[in-house]
């Protein structure tokens, strides 16, 4: 793979200065190293010393700034051209991309720094107040005393991440109704939410479906606080609208005067995360995940250590960003893609999207009780355990729809099983057929 590199100053973004061909093989680098290489091209070209320009963005010919992590070969193809502005440095890659990550907050325990976590983006990146949810505590609770309205708040924010790790397993299992493509995937849209709502058995004569209907509204980014979202009109919600979604369903289902409501904002919620989430979707969470378990068994678990290598190479060879001395995860959102190209997501003969949700959350959560299902990163990502265990329910999923002709499979699923694995590791290019001219 060749690529043509447009190099142009930082602070003048409209002038190209040079033009470099970078040869990148297969594609397999990161966009840090053609970013860094062409400006060493540049340096060698004006007869500069090596490092004298240092890049400071990635873009396509579009503008877009591009994540530097980015696997080379998963955006670009042979010819393409991608455009990296420089400086003269110090500071590398000072211009952000869409999803940079932050820093994330220093935290001191017991035994010192503590560092980041899978529940940081919950813990730390939940802003109740951008959503509004002090308007929501009770006036007659903030006039008790001047803390009350923060104490009512900050311990409703800790009940959501306590049960943050069923409400993320919820999101994602409904945000997947209905999905067809994967611009849909982590986006809940309306009839999604009260599919939410009618499952957990919300409704009734005095709490209206049209109740959900403004709960969902009221999350939605053009009607948060700031005013300086007021133009969009996005139609769906992300994960944080839609665990505020479910507060303000609580909020308002069980406020005083209704139904045996609380006062405090915290004990709305609590109340309402027994009462309809554990008591009525458990259930569905439960009877999904027994349905999945046989795919693990003494026999397919021995196959998978066997196979371990392999199919650590292919998740591998699925990642769409590399970072040195990371854990190599791979996004869901991003697995689908590799999924529709394997044939094994969407029509005819593959899984749906809401099918890869039950699979992902068997994945990730090693028990069918929802009220022990642990918070993970968001959007979900599989290690390699996980991405194993997501396989072999893909595989059992498969393996239970009728054979050709309407047949019921006559070999045992072990063997299923192996046959399934050895087509995507050919397909992911891990494993190479043997002609027998080679042999």
């Amino acid at each position: 793979m060749r690529l043509k590199v447009s190099l142009v100053p930082g602070d003048e973004a409209s002038i190209e200065v040079a033009n470099v061909n970078i040869e990148c093989g297969t594609g397999e680098q990161i966009l840090r190293w053609l970013a860094f290489t062409a400006c060493s091209r540049l340096s060698y070209i004006r007869g500069e010393v090596p490092g004298a320009y240092v890049p400071q963005a990635v873009l396509n010919q579009e503008g877009l700034i591009r994540d530097v992590d980015t696997v080379i070969n998963e955006l670009h193809g042979d010819g393409d051209t991608v455009v990296v502005q420089f400086t003269t440095g110090p500071e590398a890659f000072k211009s952000r991309w869409d999803g940079r990550p932050k820093t994330p907050p220093f935290r001191w325990g017991a035994d010192g720094l503590i560092g980041a976590t899978d529940e940081d983006w919950l813990q730390d990146g939940l802003d109740l107040h951008a959503f509004a949810v002090d308007d929501m505590v009770s006036e007659d609770l903030a006039r008790v005393s001047p803390d009350a309205k923060d104490q009512d708040i900050k311990a409703t924010h800790a009940l959501l991440v306590k049960h943050g790790g069923a409400l993320q397993a919820m999101f994602k299992f409904y945000e997947s109704f209905g999905d067809v493509d994967m611009r849909d995937v982590d986006k809940m849209n309306l009839e999604q939410f009260r599919q939410c709502m009618r499952d957990a058995k919300v409704t009734n004569d005095h709490f209206k479906p049209s109740n959900v209907d403004e709960c969902f509204s009221e999350v939605q980014v053009q009607n948060r606080k700031g005013g300086a979202k007021k133009t969009s009109n996005e139609s769906s919600i992300h994960i944080e609208a839609f665990f505020v979604a479910v507060l303000r369903v609580a909020a308002r289902k069980y406020a005083m005067g209704r139904e045996g409501g609380f006062a405090e904002l915290n004990m709305r919620l609590s109340h309402f995360i027994t009462t309809h989430v554990y008591e009525h979707i458990g259930p569905i969470f439960q009877k999904d995940y027994d349905s999945l378990k046989g795919c693990l068994t003494s026999e397919t678990e021995l196959l998978l250590r066997k196979g371990r290598r392999l199919t650590q190479q292919t998740l591998d060879s699925c990642q769409l960003r590399r970072v040195a001395a990371a854990e190599r995860r791979l996004d869901v959102r991003y697995l689908g893609v590799h999924l529709s190209k394997w044939g094994l997501l969407g029509k005819p003969k593959g899984a749906g999207y809401l099918e890869l949700a039950k699979f992902v959350v068997f994945a990730k959560q090693r028990t069918n009780d929802l009220t022990q299902f642990v918070v993970h990163q968001s959007p979900y990502e599989l290690n390699y355990d996980e991405f194993e265990r997501m396989l072999a329910a893909l595989a059992f999923h498969m393996y239970g729809k009728v054979g050709e002709g309407g047949a019921e499979r006559e070999e045992p699923f072990v063997e299923f099983l192996g046959e399934f694995l050895d087509d995507i590791f050919r397909k992911a290019g891990v494993l190479l057929e043997v002609s027998k001219d080679d042999e």
